[in-house]
């Protein structure tokens, strides 16, 4: 009787330890999710700043684009070029932002972690294409002050000679960026 009491004792034991492992286990994954929750609450916040700010933004390179084409019709000048192209990096943005948000808020912690893991990569990917966008625009911010009228025709050697230099200088750094701003390079320090 001694052993069958002693095997009931053992069962009944490793009930109650499979029983506290599988609470543990749920513990753990719940815990791990809170923390993966409140990380991306940052990222919402940011996205929703974005486009707050990004829609306010727009309007005013949008209104500015409608003066500009107003202002010089059936002619296109270098204000109109680059607050155009401005305008149209930032609108890419924009829509970036809202889609970011709507893939965090799609993000599911109740999925496997590899369903999961697969959704975070592409919400990565994401960032680091729309950033490398972002830096498109770089150049064009040296030359939406130009005008026609005096540029480069009209305008002091030098006044021209540093302007090329200027802009061609932004146009190397947007298309080094660019070029280095990729997720190979994500993981990169320096």
């Amino acid at each position: 009787m001694e052993d069958q009491e002693l095997l009931r004792l053992w069962k009944k034991q490793e009930n109650k330890i499979d029983e506290l492992l599988n609470i543990n286990s749920q513990l753990l994954k719940e815990q791990i999710s809170q923390k993966a929750r409140k990380a991306l609450v940052g990222l919402k916040a940011e996205k929703v700043l974005g486009i707050v700010t990004g829609a306010i933004y727009i309007l005013f390179l949008g209104a500015l684009l409608g003066i500009g084409v107003a202002a010089t019709p059936y002619k296109i000048d270098f204000f109109v070029l680059s607050i155009g192209a401005i305008f149209l990096v930032n609108l890419k943005v924009f829509i970036d932002y809202i889609r970011h948000l709507v893939m965090v808020s799609q993000i599911n912690f109740e999925r496997p972690v590899a369903d999961i893991q697969e959704q975070l990569l592409n919400l990565k990917l994401s960032l680091i294409n729309s950033t490398r966008i972002v830096v498109l625009q770089i150049p064009f911010y040296t030359t939406w002050h130009l005008s026609n009228s005096w540029f480069p025709d009209h305008a002091n050697p030098s006044w021209v000679i540093i302007q090329y230099v200027i802009t061609g200088l932004f146009a190397c750094l947007s298309v080094f960026l660019f070029w280095h701003i990729k997720p190979k390079n994500a993981e990169k320090n320096g």
